[in-house]
């Protein structure tokens, strides 16, 4: 199946609620990594992507957002920082129908990503240098 960002956007905004509305308290939450990092495209920063790291295994969706720097941070619920622990698919992306945006990036770094990441627990630095 193949999602647009703004197909990603409402996945993961379903999910959130779910899970709000679950009443998803602290014990219910694993133990987490945060993880931040830059994301850069032919060398140059990349500003207004969305990063998303899915569980290779059980847990949810962290999703976080690139500033002008390439900079993230990922989001695990709310105001709660991180990811699960373990190997993660990601997808990044900086295309948004909603907004108007074309896509920038080759299918392979979102709707056929290639890329993986391993989020140990504690403070995890992942930078990805994309290419055109």
């Amino acid at each position: 199946m193949r999602l647009s960002a703004v197909g990603w956007c409402g996945c993961l905004l379903v999910v959130g609620l779910v899970a709000a509305a679950g009443g998803c308290g602290s014990s219910d939450r694993p133990e987490l990594g945060t993880v931040e990092g830059t994301v850069t495209l032919d060398g140059s920063p990349l500003a207004d992507a969305m990063v998303l790291f899915t569980p290779d295994g059980p847990g949810r969706t962290s999703i976080g957002s690139t500033a002008a720097d390439g900079r993230y941070e990922l989001v695990y619920l709310r105001d709660i920082m991180g990811a699960n622990p373990g190997r993660h698919t990601v997808r990044i992306t900086t295309g948004s129908e909603e907004e108007g945006r074309a896509e920038r990036l080759p299918a392979r770094y979102h709707e056929q990503t290639e890329l993986e990441a391993v989020v140990e627990p504690g403070s995890n630095t992942i930078d990805f240098s994309l290419e055109p």
